[in-house]
């Protein structure tokens, strides 16, 4: 029966790992893992890291833990039998007489790794240190940093392309930089009056290209109309006395007043005219 050091030379050398990449993945000492491999345990740590270095490295190389702390438990116990002194139970029971053991503790400091007769097994590995949870904890900060950048990327593209797209926003219409009144061009055109009762308190708005246009009424402030027309496009609005009329492209846009006549602003780009 293979011993528990040649189990894991075995299955590490099977994956063509050395003992530097297992060091390195385990976060175990490299002479650890050797002493390991060659059954010594009785190196200078604790029991309950010895333990730990086991559990972790056979769980590294995909053997079975409990097993392996069985065996290992059997190896210990084996020994302490083979010690016609008792010496040592587990790797660190102290079992000297009760007088050694006064004069003893007078001057020994305190030492690691000892297992109190009378603590049950059980407790001992509910306290075993896990190896694994540094390296776990660094992935996923790094995992949340990465998402936490990917985010941001993404809301600073959203915002360039809302930029772009929003030229014709409401805030260019309302921007303080209007120039108020735009001159407005001789009428273009009348139309035909045959009924003027129908067109004297409404105007027209006729689009032969895209433009934003806002209508507000001036006594009352209320908006009566707020959108991009499309070229072709023509828009009939009622009112109540004078009104206010922001564009976004005022070579885009004719109005046609209560009179029926054609009016175009004068010059390009945004502007605002009033209409009595």
């Amino acid at each position: 029966m293979q011993s528990i050091g040649e189990r894991f030379e075995e299955a590490r050398k099977r994956k063509g790992i050395s003992l530097r990449e297992a060091a390195e993945a385990t976060k175990i000492r490299s002479d650890f893992l050797g002493n390991i491999e060659q059954n010594k345990f009785n190196f200078d740590l604790p029991e309950i890291y010895k333990r730990g270095f086991l559990k972790n490295y056979a769980r590294y190389l995909k053997l079975d833990p409990e097993n392996i702390l069985t065996d290992y438990s059997a190896h210990l116990l084996s020994k302490s039998r083979s010690n016609p002194k008792g010496a040592e139970l587990f790797g660190s029971m102290d079992v000297n007489g009760a007088s050694t053991e006064a004069g003893d503790n007078q001057h020994e400091e305190p030492s690691y790794g000892r297992i109190s007769a009378n603590t049950p097994a059980g407790d001992a590995e509910e306290e075993e240190p896990n190896f694994e949870d540094e390296s776990d904890r660094i992935f996923y900060i790094k995992a949340g940093l990465v998402a936490v950048g990917t985010l941001a990327l993404v809301v600073v593209i959203f915002g360039l392309i809302k930029a772009i797209l929003g030229s014709g926003d409401d805030s260019v219409i309302e921007t303080p930089d209007l120039r108020d009144p735009a001159a407005i061009t001789e009428s273009i055109e009348s139309t035909e009056a045959s009924n003027p009762a129908s067109t004297e308190e409404s105007i027209s708005l006729i689009a032969s290209g895209n433009v934003y246009v806002l209508v507000k009424q001036r006594n009352d402030n209320q908006e009566l109309f707020r959108k991009t027309l499309s070229g072709g496009e023509t828009v009939t609005l009622a009112k109540s006395g004078p009104v206010d009329i922001l564009f976004t492209a005022g070579e885009n846009l004719v109005i046609v007043n209560p009179a029926g006549e054609k009016l175009r602003p004068k010059g390009e780009g945004t502007a605002k005219i009033s209409i009595p």
